[in-house]
């Protein structure tokens, strides 16, 4: 394929893609973007200690299935385990508005619980801020037993730096260094059911009467004593779903997420993390809810949530902010404040696009020749009535799930801005500098609550490669007395023609067929033709693309076997949620490989069988460990070989 120079590179839509070597002088960025990168864009692994959500890090994504380790997001490293299998939570899909939960199932006898070892990073400090999703579903019989989300302690009063927990008539309750200041959410209570976001700060600098602060769905319900000034640092274990190690006391019910910081955050912060999980959750906050992105009219933009703003401090007039958020936050976009914020001012950002990709088809009023855009879009809220507030806007291509792109030309990007899920683009800034992967609007104007809507970055002329085509899949399949040979490419670019070719030891191809190529494309397009006439045994087959200019590249090669056919392996059922049998005629007293590969080639299951009869059923468990998707099943002997695909669902 010959070279063409474009005025940008925009999106990684090839694998494996080649790219000229550019020489850029980039400017110096006035603020860091990437300063932010905890939950909701708040705080770093310096104070974000602890962050344990459902969705991230479980030890298997499988509905109903044990627990073994759940992996902490905050960069510490804190996670939490369990080896005993009894003692296990299960993972539970779709329990809050879509996203998982850990399941813990109030068996006394052997209760769930998830342990990590002593960290110093958990105590030793003056300041707390918890957040906790959860959903009790039952209580034991009286109600007098310790249902506890997370702990750290040996035993009662025994080096314990804090339990947060159910307890008494449905109330949430709270020690903080032994249980000698305790203090509970009364009068408000949590029925069986509920699903509950609740916030405990703690702030050791603050007189006692006024250290302690218990938030439910964002509103502060109770402020309590607190006469310890610090939280030592205790030598003792964190816990998830029990009061202590030994402790046969359980936790019954859903843990949707857990974030610890070993600070007591600003007003600001604390609310912008409410406002994080109330979106995530569906959990609808009581006060101050700044982000109406999550609300279906909207389009439910859930995910990702992180926000700046400023306010007051409580109690007391000190102002508290959160300046920036990075990339990293919201998969892709990052804000920071330059002028402008007042007590008061909050912007939010939040996505509903899990998989990112690039959209050439809604793009209606982008300008340039070849306009393209992000898939995944933000819904941003501005809560302003005072300054017009200023920022520098950025779009991080690896944040973004685009890596491997190297952006160019700063003026062929555009932010783009539309009030509605539909519609025109409005082209409302175009970029100032590149940085590496990101892509900076500077000093952009956010004047009043107006600008609510929805923002993503576009280009005026996307990409083509060096590389002739993304090719996702080649396989060639038994179907009776022919092979069936298919591919799929997503890209295309001058392609001229493929050639299909065969061999009968792997090494010496000769041409099959002939078949016409798109030229040039980004949307998906499947091929298929048939070998009418394969080799008797085991014939292999590649692809050979060729471009416009002559130049050409192959794909992998694959393998059928004509003596098996349909009828010497079969695969039941299929689909499949992870296990599967497979039938074996005419290989009897055999050693079979059987072997899945996803349609990249990548291997992910191998596994010697020795058959001792005819008409052998093998049953094969892969269970959480494949994605749902397409895979390639291929079962060899020493002479034979099979290939035949499954979808895992």
């Amino acid at each position: 394929m010959s070279e063409i120079l474009h005025n940008l590179l925009f999106f990684p839509i090839f694998k494996g893609m080649k790219r000229f070597s550019i020489l850029t002088t980039f400017l110096v960025l006035r603020i860091v973007l990437t300063a932010q990168t905890g939950p909701a864009g708040i705080g770093t692994s310096s104070t974000n200690v602890l962050w344990l959500k459902a969705d991230a890090g479980t030890s298997s994504t499988t509905n109903g299935t044990a627990i073994s380790a759940w992996n902490d997001q905050s960069g510490n490293s804190i996670n939490v385990t369990q080896t005993v299998s009894v003692k296990q939570p299960s993972f539970a899909t779709n329990v809050f508005n879509g996203f998982p939960a850990i399941n813990f199932d109030n068996i006394k006898t052997n209760n769930d619980k998830l342990t990590a070892a002593d960290s110093p990073l958990l105590d030793n400090t003056s300041g707390y801020t918890f957040f906790t999703v959860t959903r009790p579903v039952s209580y034991e019989a009286g109600g007098n037993d310790a249902r506890v989300v997370l702990s750290k302690r040996n035993n009662v009063d025994t080096e314990e730096s804090f339990m947060l927990f159910h307890y008494t008539s449905n109330n949430f309750y709270v020690d903080l260094q032994t249980t000698d200041n305790r203090f509970n959410s009364s009068p408000t209570a949590y029925a069986l059911g509920t699903n509950c976001l609740i916030d405990v700060v703690y702030d050791g600098s603050l007189s006692s009467g006024s250290r302690s602060k218990i938030y439910s769905t964002g509103a502060l319900i109770k402020t309590a004593t607190e006469t310890n000034t610090l939280i030592p640092d205790n030598n003792s274990p964190l816990i998830i779903g029990s009061t202590d190690i030994g402790d046969p006391r359980p936790f019954g019910g859903y843990i949707g997420e857990i974030i610890v910081y070993r600070v007591a955050l600003n007003k600001a912060s604390r609310i912008i993390i409410d406002n994080y999980l109330s979106a995530k959750y569906n959990i609808a906050l009581s006060s101050n809810d700044k982000y109406a992105g999550d609300n279906s009219g909207n389009g439910d933009y859930d995910r990702d949530i992180a926000g700046i703003g400023q306010d007051t401090t409580m109690p007391g007039p000190v102002v508290g902010s959160n300046t920036t958020f990075s990339a990293s936050a919201t998969s892709g976009l990052g804000i920071s404040v330059l002028s402008g914020m007042g007590t008061g001012d909050y912007i939010l950002a939040g996505h509903a696009t899990a998989v990112n990709s690039v959209n050439i088809t809604d793009v209606s009023g982008i300008s340039g020749t070849n306009p393209a855009r992000w898939q995944r879009v933000w819904y941003i809220d501005v809560t302003n009535a005072g300054a017009v507030m200023q920022a520098d806007i950025e779009f991080d291509m690896a944040a973004g799930g685009m890596s491997g792109t190297t952006p160019t030309t700063a003026s062929n990007y555009k932010l783009l801005y539309r009030s509605g899920t539909s519609g025109t683009w409005s082209e409302v800034a175009t970029a100032s500098s590149i940085s590496g992967s990101k892509i900076i609007f500077a000093s952009y104007n956010f004047n009043n609550n107006g600008d609510d809507g929805y923002y993503t970055i576009g280009t005026k002329n996307y990409t083509t490669s060096p590389l002739p085509i993304e090719l996702i899949s080649f396989d060639a399949i038994m179907n009776g007395n022919n092979v069936d040979i298919t591919w799929a490419t997503a890209t295309e670019s001058n392609n001229d023609y493929y050639t299909i070719e065969k061999s009968k030891n792997g090494i010496d191809f000769e041409a099959l067929s002939k078949v016409d190529a798109a030229g040039n494309s980004l949307s998906i397009i499947n091929y298929k033709d048939i070998d009418v006439a394969p080799y008797e045994g085991i014939s292999y087959y590649r692809l050979k693309q060729t471009d416009f200019d002559g130049s050409f590249s192959y794909s992998k090669i694959v393998a059928v076997n004509y003596r098996i056919g349909n009828d010497g392996v079969s695969i039941f059922p299929n689909p499949t949620d992870g296990n599967f049998t497979i039938s074996l005629k005419g290989l009897e007293n055999e050693e079979i490989l059987v072997v899945i590969r996803d349609i990249s080639g990548k291997e992910w299951f191998s596994k010697v069988i020795l058959t001792k009869e005819d008409n052998a059923l093998v049953a094969i468990d892969t269970e959480g460990k494949l994605a749902k998707g397409t895979y390639l099943v291929m079962a060899s002997s020493n002479n034979q070989l099979y290939s035949q695909k499954i979808i895992v669902k």
